[in-house]
Order: C-alpha cells, then structure tokens, then sequence
C-alpha cells in the first residue's frame, strides 16, 4: 500500500506541481493517512477533485475498512514531523561554466 501511495502521490505532484502531500502510516487506526496542501489551489482545481475522487474510491473499494483516510490541510486528522512529504521538484540547471573539466590522467599528460 504504501509503495502505492508514493507512486501516486508523484505522480500527482509531477502534474499538479503547487500540490504537497503528506502521509503516514497510523498504528492507531489501523491505516495509512493522506492530507493534500494547500487547499486554496485544491478549491481551485477541478481536474485535481476529479481525479483524487476517482483514485479515493477505487482505495475504497480495493481496501474498504483499511483503506487510507484522505483529508486536505489535514482537517480531519494530525499528521506527525515523521509523515512521508512529496511535493514538485524543479530539476536543477546545470550551468557549463561551473562544471569543473575533467583532468587528464598522468598517462595522457605523459603521452601528450
């Protein structure tokens, strides 16, 4: 289930890059706990409601009562600083000029 999840969830924030996500598994409840950020962009995005709606109710119906709990801004329950977070990374720019040039090996300077 978790593997699940994360897959999922980078998914989602690979498309939805303003989207943060936040979960964990809870001993006390038996299931894994999810919580989307910020709910300003959620209220936004119909396509996003759509679409965590669907994948919601097929945990449902696969999981039923171990299904995960799905809330945004984590409203309906508290998540703990250990909660697994997966939001959009930009990948960073490589910039030429900064990139050290290989040395040559002693045995090429020696050839050379």
């Amino acid at each position: 289930m978790e593997q699940i999840l994360r897959r999922w969830a980078q998914d989602l924030v690979s498309r939805y890059t303003w989207l943060t996500i936040r979960f964990e598994y809870s001993e006390k409840r038996g299931v894994y706990l999810v919580s989307y950020s910020p709910s300003e962009k959620i209220d936004e995005s119909e396509s996003f409601a759509r679409e965590t709606m669907e994948f919601e109710n097929r945990m449902n119906d696969l999981y039923d009562d171990n299904a995960p709990l799905f809330c945004d801004e984590e409203e309906l329950f508290k998540l703990s600083s250990e909660a697994e977070v997966i939001r959009y990374h930009t990948p960073e720019k490589v910039d030429q000029h900064s990139v050290p040039k290989k040395k040559k090996s002693s045995l090429a300077a020696a050839i050379l």
